[in-house]
């Protein structure tokens, strides 16, 4: 299993239902690492089955849906991951 990062943005007419919120996008399969009240933000991943890059990106555009159809979701952006190496490295 492979887990695909999200950062969901709950519209401004939920942000008082932000609990609510959070426990509709937990019964969507978002396993909620990180609620931002201040942002109107929820960070989270889903697990995804491993295997070929074009069944994974086809799995991660039918898993978008789910999370973006919760009620109060304004957005559902998977999140990217980027490193560098450190100062002293190599130039690759």
């Amino acid at each position: 299993m492979s887990a695909q990062q999200w950062i969901i943005t709950v519209d401004d007419d939920h942000l008082d239902a932000m609990d609510e919120v959070v426990a509709e996008l937990r019964e969507a399969g978002l396993v909620v690492d990180k609620v931002l009240r201040s942002l109107g933000q929820i960070t989270g991943y889903t697990e995804e089955p491993t295997g070929s890059a074009a069944g994974l990106s086809a799995q991660a555009d039918r898993r978008r849906p789910d999370l973006s159809a919760v009620t109060g979701v304004a957005s559902a952006d998977g999140a990217r991951r980027h490193n560098i190496a450190p100062p002293d490295a190599e130039v690759q």
